[in-house]
């Protein structure tokens, strides 16, 4: 078991350790979670090193050496008690482990060949742990159920704080320590007061043997105990959460099911956010159920998952317009409209944004209409109309100043940065993505961040500056993928294979592509492929491959015209420049870009994908 937090952090670690001398070893059963395991096979460095049952040839041993621990040295166990062990135990140290205790429990002695006639085996392992726990004294007993809710790992203090009936701190001590002795529990770290279950199965055990209303009262008594150190509820909120959310309290599970989301998503734990506000959607009134789809169609968005954000996202529209709501509407219509926008569905986006523009105007919602105006922009801006994007961006950034939104400065300064950048004025551009970043590391957003070193990588590669470019857009994939925003990490793909193309490293700027190409196509996003042919065409024209460069040109014009954002001239001037001088003959050129027209998007990706996969080598030859 793993929560959604520790396996975000656990994903984050891996990454940002892949290059060093590192081993991390997780340990699951064979019951985990299938998404979690998904997510540890997407792991790039994960090795799956199944742990299968003993060989009859190693149980052997592992009896002799428990019945000698329980039994002493001069003990010879008869063939039926090592056969009955054997078959029982399946191959399972801890069920053989059990076994034996049991016997040694109820006194029977393995070397008599009368020994298996004299008790009733439990035929579980389940079966036999439960036998052992209700074996203990009460108090005990009550004690491990009590710690069996807190969770795997626990702290003395909090069992009489969740469970004041135990007793005293000292007679819980004790019972702890009996439980100890008896090798349920262990310590989690000398010295302190922290015990963590011996095995995942005697805690299964303990908690499932609780009457669902005392476990409830018992899980709300533990996150009221937490609640109470308030100095401490930021690092346990979590714990907090979970605590309420298994109890009957529905005002305080709300409570900490909405903060924690919100913790979760400030700080890009987009697993937990999602889990948080999926919980959080199930208990909320009706009327406070679309602003809680919106934040998980927000992270969801985020993640990539953009069917499902839009499918959540629409939901929380129709909730919104039958409570009359208008506000919400606005904001539910920008979500959509930037679902859409990323997807090349620009008049559906557009006319989003229109209808939200108004909803905001009635109710004078001014960090709307700023919103609302960016995102205008930034579709005008991928239609090429930088003139119309110039001017939504300035009034939008007219009112974040007005309301003090720094975040959203920044912002529209990044944006304004890609219009002068389109517009061919780099010195303006790089001026004006450097005050963005310098502002996002002041606010301390790692996602903004990510997206002005991505703008200045871009800046470098048009400036030739390609080891500046490589170092950019590593840094940027680095923080989107701590973040979880796997289309940026798509993106970032292809940025740096422009940056390795430009330092002569073929190899690596077709791997990068490759990569891209495969994310865009999961994704269906038809703007960023339309780019990723025309880099993949360059390498191509320029690597001894021009009539194979040349059809993905053809392919990116088919894709611009479907979603209707044509090449900056620059672009366009470059691109037939580069056609002409690696194929002098016009007939040819005409013939490449014809069949490159008639590609489809699979089609075209497939083309990208033969080419960065194929050896090093001319590919017209």
């Amino acid at each position: 078991w793993i929560d959604a937090a520790s396996l975000d952090l656990l994903e984050v670690l891996v990454r940002d350790t892949a290059s060093m001398p590192l081993l991390v070893v997780v340990a699951y059963r064979s019951e985990i979670d299938p998404k979690v395991r998904g997510r540890l096979l997407d792991l790039p460095t994960y090795e799956e090193l199944v742990l299968e049952e003993l060989s009859p040839s190693d149980v052997e041993p592992v009896i002799a050496a428990k019945l000698e621990q329980q039994f002493g040295g001069g003990v010879s166990a008869v063939r039926a008690v090592i056969d009955m062990i054997a078959e029982r135990g399946n191959g399972n140290p801890f069920y053989i482990e059990e076994l034996v205790n049991f016997l040694k429990r109820h006194g029977i002695d393995p070397s008599d060949p009368a020994a298996l006639t004299q008790v009733d085996i439990p035929e579980s392992l389940q079966a036999l742990v439960l036998r052992r726990v209700d074996s203990l004294d009460p108090r005990p007993r009550q004690t491990l159920k009590v710690a069996s809710v807190i969770g795997r790992e626990f702290n003395e203090p909090m069992i009489p704080g969740v469970y004041p009936d135990l007793g005293t701190k000292p007679e819980v001590l004790g019972y702890v320590e009996e439980l100890g002795d008896a090798d349920l529990i262990v310590r989690s770290r000398q010295g302190d007061d922290a015990w963590l279950f011996r095995h995942a199965v005697t805690r299964e055990v303990a908690y499932e043997g609780i009457p669902y209303q005392m476990r409830t009262r018992l899980h709300e008594a533990a996150g009221a105990y937490l609640e109470q150190r308030r100095e401490a509820i930021g690092f346990n909120l979590d714990l907090i959460a979970h605590h309420y959310w298994y109890g009957e309290n529905q005002e305080k599970k709300i409570e900490y099911l909405r903060r924690a989301g919100e913790a979760a998503q400030r700080s890009y734990a987009n697993s937990s956010a999602i889990e948080y506000y999926e919980r959080l959607a199930e208990v909320v009134e009706q009327a406070e159920r679309s602003s809680v789809l919106l934040k998980l169609g927000e992270v969801l968005e985020l993640v990539g998952d953009w069917d499902r954000a839009e499918a959540v996202e629409r939901e929380a529209l129709d909730l919104a317009e039958a409570a009359g709501d208008l506000d919400a509407v606005g904001w539910c219509q920008v979500g959509l409209a930037e679902v859409a926008r990323k997807q090349g569905r620009y008049d559906e986006a557009a006319e989003l944004l229109n209808s939200a523009a108004a909803r905001f105007g009635e109710v004078g919602n001014l960090a709307g209409r700023g919103r609302v105006l960016h995102l205008a922009g930034t579709i005008a801006a991928q239609r090429g109309d930088l003139d119309e994007a110039g001017r939504r961006y300035v009034d939008s950034l007219a009112i974040r100043e007005e309301i003090g939104d720094r975040a959203g400065i920044a912002s529209l300064l990044s944006n304004l940065g890609v219009v002068a950048e389109y517009s061919g004025d780099l010195a303006a551009a790089r001026r004006n993505h450097e005050r963005a970043l310098a502002t996002r590391i002041e606010v301390g957003d790692r996602w903004a961040i990510a997206v002005s070193n991505t703008n200045l990588g871009m800046i470098a590669v048009l400036e030739e500056s390609f080891e500046e470019a490589r170092d950019r857009f590593e840094e940027a994939m680095r923080l989107n993928e701590e973040v979880g925003d796997s289309w940026m990490v798509a993106v970032g793909h292809n940025n740096l294979g422009n940056a390795l193309r430009g330092l002569g490293d073929t190899t690596g700027a077709k791997a990068h592509y490759a990569v891209s190409a495969e994310e865009y196509r999961s994704y269906g996003d038809r703007w960023a492929t339309a780019f990723l042919l025309e880099d993949v065409a360059i390498l191509a024209m320029d690597t001894g491959a021009p009539i194979v460069g040349i059809e993905l040109l053809g392919a990116a014009d088919t894709m611009r015209n479907e979603i209707d954002t044509p090449r900056a001239g620059s672009l366009s001037e470059e691109l037939e420049r580069r056609a002409a001088d690696c194929c002098s003959v016009e007939s040819e050129r005409s013939r490449a870009r014809r069949r490159g027209r008639g590609l489809d998007f699979a089609a075209a990706l497939a083309h990208v994908a033969a080419f960065c996969t194929a050896a090093n080598m001319p590919a017209d030859s």
